[in-house]
């Protein structure tokens, strides 16, 4: 493929920072033009060439059906949707936590892919498209003072699970790809301050002694190689973690 050919259309959903900005930029570098959706302009993802930006709140019905709108009038066929809109919820055990804060993650984690997928996927059988979902090593274990957001990853994850069994016999390809330990930013990322209350101390003490945690750029080389497998290639699953992870509850630490 040459520079001057695109791959087609890509959607990527919460592209504002980072796994969704990084996701943008890489998967236009890879020959996409990219719809960059999200509640904020991106401050991550260069302007370029190739890249919209367009807003989008995937808990707002009009807003997805809007984003659908534009998608199919646009010159190019949609070949790629990026689920990765999401939010963290605070960390508190079951017994402190907010029910509120748990009908907020399911509802932007879970039911805001769901509105996405829906919106667009007769668009997707169409083109022989591919859907790729951004879950976490969270969604197949569970862990103290993450109760909600670790459900709403079990959660997309059984939805993907029976997508992929009720799309069996269409052009459609489904991924699932999993990150464990990341760090969004020098600071930890949008996803730990918002889990810690913007506490610096405590976010310094999960990354404590750890070398190299995931990066954004790490994950999205993952989609944009998922992405460009051949169209009879379906990667199903993909659990990614630092090479100092190896498990959810086993980390190496250097002190």
């Amino acid at each position: 493929m040459t520079t001057t050919e695109s791959r087609g259309l890509a959607v990527v959903t919460g592209a504002s920072v980072g796994i969704g900005a990084a996701t943008a930029h890489a998967l236009h570098t890879a020959g996409y033009t990219v719809l960059a959706a999200s509640r904020r302009l991106s401050t991550e993802a260069p302007a370029a060439t190739g890249i919209t930006h367009h807003h989008l709140d995937v808990t707002d019905a009009d807003s997805v059906a809007d984003l659908a709108r534009t998608v199919a009038e646009h010159p190019l066929s949609l070949t790629l949707l990026v689920n990765n809109a999401g939010i963290p919820t605070p960390a508190a055990t079951i017994a402190d936590s907010d029910v509120a804060d748990w009908h907020a993650t399911y509802d932007t984690n879970v039911v805001g892919s769901l509105r996405t997928t829906q919106a667009l996927l007769p668009q997707l059988i169409d083109n022989h498209g591919h859907i790729v979902f951004l879950g976490s090593t969270v969604g197949r274990v569970a862990y103290e003072r993450g109760a909600a957001y670790a459900a709403s990853k079990h959660a997309l994850t059984a939805m993907v699970g029976t997508l992929r069994l009720e799309l069996n016999g269409e052009p459609v390809r489904i991924t699932e790809v999993a990150p464990g330990m990341m760090r969004g930013d020098e600071r930890g990322g949008e996803f730990m301050r918002a889990r810690f209350d913007h506490d610096q101390a405590a976010i310094e003490a999960v990354y404590h002694g750890v070398e190299n945690p995931l990066v954004p750029a790490d994950i999205a080389e993952i989609i944009v190689w998922c992405a460009t497998r051949p169209p009879h290639v379906d990667i199903d699953l993909l659990e990614v973690r630092p090479l100092a992870q190896a498990a959810q509850h086993k980390v190496h630490r250097t002190a």
